[in-house]
């Protein structure tokens, strides 16, 4: 049997709580858009308080960027998973197009990336959301284009490319079908030198 020490009791207590206000900020800023969410209905949603919030944010600015990168991890752990099937490289990058576009073609997924991308896009921190943010995604790119051996270049034109159509969709508020996602791929592939 594993004992925890008060502190780590405490530690879990504090992820526990962080979770549960990113989680009820995602549903709330889903239930209001393209409203802001209010401090007030976040805490109640998350069944905690407003010392608590602020014991972990400073603001609803700095929420919205936590909901941001929270989301970008998940997105990118669901990349890792789905490229480390493929051993060819130009699979690798064939399965990161798929899935990136594949935030848009499921509702759930189009409904809080909506919903959390307004709220960053109000804020004063658009620009790091849309840049710095999403940098662990363009990463996972560079192995398999160095193994084509292709530059680093041809990584962040196949990224803008990717994400470019899924923020084309996703501001429409249109899902892509598989046969646009399949072209997506394809297109990618070609431009690089690898179909």
């Amino acid at each position: 049997m594993t004992t925890h020490s008060s502190t780590d009791e405490g530690t879990d207590g504090a992820v526990d709580e962080v979770e549960r206000i990113l989680g009820a900020a995602v549903e709330v800023m889903q239930r209001v858009a393209p409203a802001t969410p209010r401090v007030s209905d976040i805490v109640a949603a998350a069944n905690s308080s407003n010392k608590a919030f602020y014991r972990y944010f400073a603001s609803k600015d700095e929420l919205f960027v936590a909901v941001m990168e929270r989301g970008v991890a998940r997105t990118v752990a669901s990349l890792e998973r789905q490229m480390a099937k493929e051993t060819d490289p130009a699979q690798k990058i064939a399965r990161w197009v798929e899935g990136v576009l594949e935030q848009v073609a499921d509702p759930d997924l189009l409904s809080t990336s909506r919903a959390t991308t307004a709220q960053m896009s109000a804020s004063a921190n658009r620009s790091v959301a849309h840049s710095e943010m999403m940098a662990p995604m363009r990463d996972l790119l560079a192995e398999p284009i160095a193994a084509l051996g292709r530059s680093p270049r041809d990584a962040e034109l196949v990224f803008q490319c990717a994400t470019g159509t899924m923020r084309r969709y996703f501001g429409a508020g249109r899902r892509p079908e598989p046969r646009d996602i399949e072209h997506v791929v394809n297109f990618c592939l070609r431009g690089i030198g690898a179909r």
